[in-house]
């Protein structure tokens, strides 16, 4: 491993986290957050608090400055004000620490006279001292493995995704949401500004990084644009990389300069890089989810052909839509095969050519079960794709729904082909419950799972291709 691979997985792992600048008498206080997500996160080592006011915290002596903690300090969250950031990092080279995350605002972002020079300041310590700094204005580091996070409710699961961010707010959406549906992290880092470590740093780190097989990026600029290049073609040569590069518009561009002062840059130049050296380009932080869903729990189809099942008339012509203007194929159910199903399923009510609405078997398990088998088991087609939509479902019907996920789930076990699922969300409480056995049907069997049509087919378009793509290099 290089230099730089073992300097940054130190401060991925480290052995001690002091919170300077916390808040003693607020227990609400957004310095709190820190602090309450490492220990809910049960981080073995020491957690030293740190306020000139001193006292106790949840059962844990105050330290007045770095200088009064007897141990050793590796890790330091800082959420002191800008003004006296410097200070801060001249205080830990006399601790000995080696990285400190600066969540404060208020550095070249506001674009302000009164704080130009801070940040700066703040990159010439770096270097003249030897600490590391990430941010400011920021979230920092979550990783699973080490318990380190910055953020309540997340998986203590440690995955295979290693996730690097810009935004604090984006991250913190990605985690969440791609967790809840079976996704699991690496490493998630928050940049924010990039004072001293950057978006180049932390790829070229993940992409040696033996956890991470999965690298997605969430960038509103970058500092060294050779460098970037040269990290990218590596990092996507070894594995699939994912780029949400924003604010490429002119108002886009305007909100990146005040969130993180970094340039936006052109669109066609993204968009060729990500031609050039294969990235799959997402539009969003919810595609971003659905693609790491996929690239997770999809395994490479092989081909265009898809067989859609699941309930509605209208719906399933709509669904068809979105993934025939995506390049999908649907190749017309054999003959052979239909009649197969019809020696067991209603005629009227069901439409037997794929797509397959089978609305009127759906609830019939075995009919269900035996269906699917029959289906999946045809060679023309590559992946299949169930689908429901809860909110089309009148409330005497919800209470079949969790009977029916079941009913999918079981059938999709003995499934030959890559398998996804469709289930939309839910408004009113009594239908969302409903919903939400069904999703976790599908999640806890690491079964790609989809809240929309155009998600679930323009997320499988993107990863077909990369694959395609791939193959034909």
């Amino acid at each position: 491993m290089t230099k730089l691979y073992d300097s940054l997985d130190r401060i991925f792992h480290p052995q001690s986290v002091a919170f300077v600048g916390i808040s003693i008498s607020n227990p609400f206080h957004w310095t709190r957050t820190f602090w309450y997500s490492c220990r809910e996160f049960g981080f073995q080592g020491p957690l030293y608090p740190v306020n000139p006011s001193g006292g106790e915290l949840d059962g844990c002596r105050v330290y007045k400055s770095l200088d009064e903690i007897p141990g050793n300090v590796d890790y330091v969250i800082s959420t002191v004000s800008a003004a006296i950031a410097p200070e801060i990092v001249r205080n830990c080279a006399r601790k000995g620490v080696k990285a400190i995350h600066f969540c404060t605002a208020g550095f070249d972002e506001t674009g302000e006279t009164a704080t130009a020079g801070l940040q700066g300041e703040l990159t010439r310590l770096a270097g003249e001292t030897g600490i590391r700094i990430i941010g400011p204005n920021c979230m920092g580091i979550y990783c699973p493995s080490s318990r380190l996070s910055y953020g309540t409710g997340f998986s203590k699961e440690a995955g295979n995704v290693g996730f690097i961010s810009q935004s604090g707010a984006n991250s913190i959406y990605v985690i969440h949401e791609a967790g809840w549906r079976g996704v699991r992290f690496s490493k998630v880092v928050s940049y924010g500004n990039a004072c001293d470590l950057n978006e180049c740093d932390f790829l070229e780190y993940l992409t040696d990084d033996p956890e991470t097989s999965i690298i997605a990026l969430y960038l509103e600029g970058v500092s060294d644009g050779r460098r970037f290049l040269r990290l990218i073609e590596k990092a996507a040569a070894k594995k699939p990389v994912i780029l949400i590069k924003a604010g490429y518009g002119e108002a886009g561009a305007r909100a990146t300069a005040t969130h993180t002062a970094s340039l936006a840059g052109s669109d066609t130049v993204w968009e060729t890089l990500c031609r050039q050296f294969n990235l799959i380009r997402s539009k969003n932080a919810e595609e971003l989810v659905d693609l790491l869903v996929t690239l997770t729990f999809m395994p490479d189809p092989g081909g265009r052909n898809a067989l859609l099942i699941g309930m509605g008339g209208g719906t399933t012509v709509l669904m068809t839509d979105e993934f025939e203007r995506r390049g999908f194929r649907l190749p017309v159910l054999p003959e052979s095969i239909r009649q197969k199903l019809l020696g067991f399923s209603q005629l009227a009510g069901n439409m037997l050519r794929n797509p397959i609405d089978y609305s009127q078997n759906m609830i019939a398990s075995d009919e269900l079960i035996r269906a699917v088998d029959i289906l999946t088991d045809w060679d023309e087609v590559n992946f299949c794709v169930g689908f429901i939509r809860p909110s089309q479902m009148p409330p005497y019907a919800w209470s079949f729904m969790q009977k029916w996920g079941h009913s999918m789930f079981t059938a999709y076990r003995g499934s030959r082909i890559p398998l996804a699922f469709i289930c939309d969300n839910a408004v009113l409480p009594e239908r969302h419950t409903a919903t939400y056995s069904i999703w976790q049907e599908f999640v806890k069997a690491r079964i790609a799972l989809y809240y929309s049509y155009p998600g679930a087919a323009e997320a499988l378009r993107l990863v077909v291709q990369y694959n395609e793509r791939k193959q034909g290099a």
